[in-house]
């Protein structure tokens, strides 16, 4: 359904990816830093969500909203069946003897477990956008975009933060349906065991790089339970495919979720039981890493490389 400016709900997680994080009662569920649990029906509309979240200079004469901004939205059900399909590749019988063959491979490496694929111009370019619009909207985002006034020595705005907003999207839109995409890789961690969780702040060192003429960084997007995107800008001589997929293992998912977890602040969602919840989250703050640096970013990385100094699978599971 196409959206409309009407209501005051500004969705911040798109309601079309909560259904996807909804179990068979129709309930969304998450946890908070202190270890409380809640639930909401999705179909409600009140998860994920600030009142006039995307309306500038709420009550006065030059009062006007962007929520229409993010009609990449009504997109959301055809890019996730499309990664579906690219992950579920994966799975055909040729493929499953493939990987079983390479456990006896010692020096196998995580590319290795890897299906590669040309992911078609449209689809590649309607999933950044959504990453982008995710990575913008989150309250981690609104929160930094917020605290730009203190530079100048004044205040956090709130109406400083939504054009700040307005500005960065509009811009990373332009980007995504005009940019060069050569260098731009797409990683599907497709997890058909272990959910993935997802919260109130992502690891985005893409819009923190923004500019008005080139896309570059990395971001780590869990969209669904089971498939979560990582995207990252290379200028390394790399593979020449723009995307790959994986059947994620426990110890992947568990470092995306560690990741979620420390980047978020007020909530983590799940799908099934509760996760156990780690200091950075009990912080209650909007955390990141130092010097956008981290070990397990790095190993996705090396997915595209071409050259053979990448490490072995076993170091991987040892990090």
């Amino acid at each position: 359904m196409p959206r409309t400016n009407s209501s005051k709900n500004h969705h911040w997680w798109p309601v079309a990816l909560q259904r996807y994080w909804a179990d068979s009662k129709r309930d969304v569920s998450w946890i908070e830093p202190d270890g409380r649990t809640d639930k909401k029906k999705f179909d409600n509309r009140k998860i994920g969500y600030k009142i006039h979240g995307h309306t500038i200079l709420k009550g006065t004469v030059w009062e006007s909203s962007f929520e229409n901004e993010f009609d990449i939205d009504n997109e959301i059900h055809n890019i996730v069946r499309a990664l579906k399909a690219l992950a579920e590749q994966g799975k055909r019988p040729s493929e499953l003897i493939r990987m079983a063959m390479l456990f006896f491979k010692r020096d196998r490496k995580l590319r290795d477990m890897c299906n590669f694929h040309d992911m078609d111009d449209n689809l590649h370019r309607l999933l950044l956008t959504l990453i982008y619009s995710l990575l913008i909207r989150c309250p981690a985002a609104r929160f930094r975009y917020e605290e730009y006034p203190r530079l100048f020595g004044f205040r956090p705005s709130e109406n400083v933060g939504k054009a700040n907003m307005l500005q960065s999207y509009r811009t990373a839109k332009k980007l995504c349906e005009k940019s060069i995409s050569s260098n731009q890789k797409f990683v599907i961690l497709h997890s058909p065991m272990k959910n993935f969780l997802f919260g109130d702040g992502l690891l985005d060192w893409l819009t923190v790089n923004e500019n008005s003429y080139r896309i570059s960084g990395k971001a780590l997007i869990p969209l669904t339970p089971n498939i979560c995107i990582y995207f990252c800008t290379t200028d390394s001589i790399t593979s020449n495919h723009n995307c790959a997929s994986l059947i994620a293992p426990n110890w992947i998912v568990d470092r995306v979720n560690e990741i979620t977890q420390i980047y978020s602040r007020d909530k983590i969602f799940y799908l099934g039981k509760p996760p156990q919840i780690i200091n950075s989250f009990r912080q209650n703050e909007f955390l990141e890493f130092e010097n956008k640096s981290n070990d397990f970013i790095d190993i996705l990385d090396e997915i595209f490389l071409t050259s053979t100094s990448s490490r072995t699978f076993k170091s991987y599971c040892r990090l």
